[in-house]
């Protein structure tokens, strides 16, 4: 059977999302997406759509629990990253074509903090449409919850169910790397956005976990990666002062670090109301270039 993702041609007006089943473009009604070929995937009350089907599940419950979403909530309105998503921000609008209704992905949006603070700079233009994509459902949760205005769905950054050649940019800020999605997903012409951290990142903060921390080498991700051309390196950087009880265990949150330290770093760390440590960014942009390609994720 013919790869109905190669059938633009038939989608929907506006259609983005791919059935996960068997990839026919989705259309939206009242209730639901639906494709073609009866699949159906309710819209929750919060108005996302679950996506990610069990077999790309590596756990019961995957991705950031309701904890760390609630403190990586907290931490974010409390503006720490506000410089940070704005720099972002910026950056994603940079390469925005004028073409009607340009499409951003942020694939890995968390709780949705960036795509927010990208609503914001964009002003007075409703005509962008901002995607998000996370493996939580508790993320996508808070996602949709606080911006009605958003096209979200759970599911991973492999086995994105978007129709071939519909986003003009795509971001993808800490998050997985799948060259193979990203490559179908993005329009030829179009930019990938990839970011990660600087040498110096919370560096002073990985001093209170670990005995011998690292600095990180930051490497271009999809440098040698066909259909992919390196056009572009943004920095971020400035320093960051936690002042306030539960800030500093709520960084923790963030990053994931939080997987790596025992429980008593974490109480350790929920008991100090005081961290100066550096916020180091570097994000790498990269065009998609207009050589054919077909290529598939594997299943």
């Amino acid at each position: 059977m013919p790869d109905k993702r190669e059938g633009l041609a038939s989608s929907p007006p506006g259609a983005l999302f791919a059935c996960p089943v068997c990839a026919a473009p989705l259309a939206r009604d009242d209730r639901a997406f639906r494709c073609v070929e009866g699949h159906a995937f309710d819209i929750a009350r919060e108005g996302y759509v679950n996506l990610l089907l069990p077999q790309h599940r590596h756990s019961k419950d995957p991705g950031y629990g309701k904890e760390m979403i609630a403190g990586r909530r907290d931490f974010f309105d409390a503006g720490h990253y506000r410089l940070l998503a704005d720099g972002v921000a910026d950056a994603l609008i940079s390469y925005l074509p004028e073409r009607a209704e340009p499409v951003i992905l942020d694939a890995g949006c968390g709780e949705g903090y960036y795509l927010r603070r990208l609503r914001t700079r964009l002003g007075e233009d409703e005509s962008t449409v901002l995607c998000g994509l996370d493996i939580s459902k508790h993320a996508i949760r808070a996602a949709a919850k606080r911006d009605p205005h958003g096209l979200f769905a759970v599911a991973g950054t492999h086995h994105m169910p978007v129709l071939p050649e519909r986003i003009d940019v795509l971001l993808a800020h800490f998050s997985p790397v799948s060259a193979a999605d990203f490559r179908r997903a993005v329009r030829p012409g179009g930019v990938v956005l990839v970011g990660g951290p600087g040498n110096d990142h919370l560096y002073s903060f990985k001093t209170l976990l670990y005995d011998t921390p690292t600095k990180h080498e930051p490497a271009p991700a999809l440098a040698n990666e066909p259909g992919f051309e390196l056009i572009n390196t943004h920095r971020i950087s400035y320093n960051l002062a936690l002042r306030s009880r539960g800030e500093v265990a709520n960084l923790l949150r963030m990053t994931p670090y939080y997987w790596s330290v025992g429980q008593a770093a974490q109480a350790r760390l929920a008991e100090l109301d005081s961290l100066d440590t550096e916020v180091d960014v570097v994000i790498h942009a990269y065009r998609r270039t207009h050589e054919a390609n077909h290529e598939q994720p594997a299943e």
